[in-house]
């Protein structure tokens, strides 16, 4: 597929992200360190700071754990979580070896499941979580030699300081 590329369009799009007041940005990550001594405050005091700007991306060491498994660090029984804000909602996609499991779907998560399930892995997380900036939009732009993909991102620099 070979999308043209609609100035008009874009500067529709832009203009009217500035009058709903979307702040673009760098794509942004912030590595959040997680081990033994991570505590559920911690953990809540980061989960406070979602909102739709961003994206947290974990791994959950225990869904899908059978009784007689012991949690690994990255492995078959684990699903690498990514989680989003929608209003007061926690919404969370899991996948593992290059697919997602629930066939992509995205599942309900209540504020303290989500805590428990951080709590919980974060000695398996290779002692890391990241928070992302959460794509706004994607536009075709002439360039000189023909047209590129441009992405935009929310701006999140003011979750830097929770590193």
């Amino acid at each position: 597929m070979n999308p043209k590329v609609n100035p008009f369009k874009n500067f529709i799009q832009v203009f009217y992200d500035k009058i709903k007041g979307v702040k673009y940005g760098k794509k942004t990550v912030v590595e959040l360190e997680l081990n033994k001594e991570t505590s559920i405050e911690r953990i809540k005091t980061i989960i406070a700071e979602i909102d739709k700007r961003c994206v947290l991306n974990f791994y959950d060491a225990f869904y899908e754990l059978q009784p007689n498994q012991k949690p690994t660090t990255r492995g078959n029984s684990g699903a690498f979580t990514e989680v989003r804000k929608y209003g007061t909602d926690y919404k969370a996609r899991l996948g593992n070896h290059g697919g997602y499991k629930l066939n992509g779907k995205w599942i309900k998560l209540s504020e303290q499941e989500l805590i428990n399930r951080i709590y919980k892995s974060r000695m398996y997380n290779s002692g890391k979580m990241t928070l992302e900036s959460r794509p706004i939009r994607k536009q075709w732009r002439k360039v000189e030699n023909g047209k590129a993909l441009y992405e935009f991102h929310h701006d999140i620099s003011d979750k830097k300081n929770l590193c």
